[in-house]
Protein backbone atom coordinates (compact mmCIF):
# COMPACT_ATOMS: atom_id res chain seq x y z
CA UNK A 1 0.00 0.00 0.00
CA UNK A 2 2.78 2.51 0.92
CA UNK A 3 4.52 2.00 -2.36
CA UNK A 4 1.33 2.45 -4.42
CA UNK A 5 0.75 6.16 -2.66
CA UNK A 6 4.65 6.78 -3.34
CA UNK A 7 4.31 5.84 -6.88
CA UNK A 8 0.93 8.06 -6.76
CA UNK A 9 2.57 10.87 -5.23
CA UNK A 10 5.49 10.70 -7.75
CA UNK A 11 3.28 11.10 -10.17
CA UNK A 12 1.16 13.84 -8.99
CA UNK A 13 3.89 15.59 -8.57
CA UNK A 14 5.47 15.28 -12.65
CA UNK A 15 1.74 15.99 -13.45
CA UNK A 16 2.27 19.50 -11.55
CA UNK A 17 5.88 20.13 -12.97
CA UNK A 18 4.36 19.37 -16.60
CA UNK A 19 1.26 21.81 -16.29
CA UNK A 20 3.03 24.54 -14.87
CA UNK A 21 5.92 24.48 -17.43
CA UNK A 22 6.24 28.29 -18.78
CA UNK A 23 8.87 27.54 -21.31
CA UNK A 24 5.60 27.30 -24.06
CA UNK A 25 4.47 30.18 -26.24
CA UNK A 26 1.53 30.58 -24.13
CA UNK A 27 3.22 30.27 -20.64
CA UNK A 28 5.60 33.56 -22.01
CA UNK A 29 2.06 35.29 -22.98
CA UNK A 30 0.26 34.40 -19.56
CA UNK A 31 3.87 35.57 -17.67
CA UNK A 32 3.97 38.80 -19.52
CA UNK A 33 0.29 39.43 -19.19
CA UNK A 34 1.15 38.85 -15.25
CA UNK A 35 4.02 40.89 -15.40
CA UNK A 36 1.88 43.41 -16.43
CA UNK A 37 -1.15 42.99 -14.20
CA UNK A 38 1.34 43.59 -10.81
CA UNK A 39 3.40 46.52 -12.94
CA UNK A 40 6.63 44.45 -13.07
CA UNK A 41 7.94 46.27 -16.06
CA UNK A 42 11.63 45.33 -15.58
CA UNK A 43 10.46 41.68 -15.06
CA UNK A 44 7.86 41.72 -18.39
CA UNK A 45 11.23 42.74 -20.13
CA UNK A 46 12.73 39.39 -19.61
CA UNK A 47 10.10 38.01 -21.18
CA UNK A 48 11.42 39.69 -24.91
CA UNK A 49 14.31 38.58 -27.24
CA UNK A 50 16.43 41.58 -28.47
CA UNK A 51 18.90 41.30 -31.16
CA UNK A 52 21.44 43.14 -29.37
CA UNK A 53 21.92 42.89 -25.77
CA UNK A 54 20.59 45.89 -23.69
CA UNK A 55 22.36 48.00 -21.49
CA UNK A 56 21.35 49.19 -18.34
CA UNK A 57 20.19 52.29 -19.87
CA UNK A 58 18.36 50.29 -21.97
CA UNK A 59 16.71 48.08 -19.67
CA UNK A 60 15.83 51.30 -17.67
CA UNK A 61 14.25 53.36 -20.51
CA UNK A 62 12.12 50.19 -21.70
CA UNK A 63 10.68 49.63 -18.56
CA UNK A 64 9.74 53.30 -18.23
CA UNK A 65 8.07 53.21 -21.79
CA UNK A 66 5.93 49.89 -20.57
CA UNK A 67 5.13 52.34 -17.36
CA UNK A 68 4.29 55.34 -19.05
CA UNK A 69 2.46 53.95 -22.44
CA UNK A 70 1.26 50.34 -21.55
CA UNK A 71 0.79 50.81 -17.81
CA UNK A 72 -1.18 53.92 -17.88
CA UNK A 73 -4.00 52.33 -20.50
CA UNK A 74 -3.53 49.68 -18.48
CA UNK A 75 -4.97 51.47 -15.21
CA UNK A 76 -7.14 53.31 -17.30
CA UNK A 77 -9.52 50.51 -18.37
CA UNK A 78 -9.06 49.46 -14.57
CA UNK A 79 -6.58 46.85 -14.83
CA UNK A 80 -6.29 44.06 -16.69
CA UNK A 81 -8.41 40.96 -15.27
CA UNK A 82 -7.59 38.00 -17.37
CA UNK A 83 -6.24 37.23 -20.80
CA UNK A 84 -7.64 34.37 -23.38
CA UNK A 85 -5.11 33.15 -25.86
CA UNK A 86 -6.97 32.27 -29.13
CA UNK A 87 -5.18 30.47 -31.44
CA UNK A 88 -1.11 29.67 -31.60
CA UNK A 89 0.81 28.35 -34.53
CA UNK A 90 3.58 26.88 -34.26
CA UNK A 91 6.12 26.88 -37.00
CA UNK A 92 7.42 23.27 -38.52
CA UNK A 93 11.03 23.54 -36.95
CA UNK A 94 9.54 24.47 -33.59
CA UNK A 95 11.57 27.49 -33.53
CA UNK A 96 9.33 30.16 -33.89
CA UNK A 97 5.60 31.07 -33.18
CA UNK A 98 2.89 33.57 -33.95
CA UNK A 99 0.48 34.03 -31.62
CA UNK A 100 -3.30 35.94 -30.67
CA UNK A 101 -4.34 36.55 -27.29
CA UNK A 102 -7.24 39.11 -26.22
CA UNK A 103 -6.54 41.34 -22.80
CA UNK A 104 -9.61 41.37 -20.58
CA UNK A 105 -9.82 45.08 -18.30
CA UNK A 106 -11.35 45.77 -15.74
CA UNK A 107 -13.66 48.29 -17.16
CA UNK A 108 -15.19 45.73 -19.03
CA UNK A 109 -13.84 46.16 -22.69
CA UNK A 110 -10.83 44.00 -23.98
CA UNK A 111 -7.80 44.24 -26.56
CA UNK A 112 -6.86 41.79 -29.53
CA UNK A 113 -3.29 41.23 -28.98
CA UNK A 114 -0.86 39.67 -31.65
CA UNK A 115 2.70 38.24 -30.95
CA UNK A 116 5.93 37.04 -32.31
CA UNK A 117 7.51 34.61 -29.99
CA UNK A 118 11.07 32.64 -30.79
CA UNK A 119 12.27 29.40 -28.81
CA UNK A 120 16.18 31.27 -27.72
CA UNK A 121 18.51 28.72 -26.01
CA UNK A 122 15.92 26.49 -25.22
CA UNK A 123 13.30 28.89 -23.85
CA UNK A 124 10.70 30.87 -25.51
CA UNK A 125 10.53 34.60 -25.72
CA UNK A 126 8.28 37.52 -27.03
CA UNK A 127 10.23 39.03 -30.29
CA UNK A 128 10.73 42.51 -29.43
CA UNK A 129 11.38 43.40 -32.86
CA UNK A 130 14.51 45.10 -31.84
Amino acid sequence: MKKILSILSIALVALAFVSCNKNTPEGVIEEYVACMQKGQYEEALNLFYFKKALTDNDRQQYASLLRDKVGKEIDKKGGITGVEITKVDLAEDGNTANAEYVLKYGDGSTKDEKAKLLKVDGKWKMDSGK
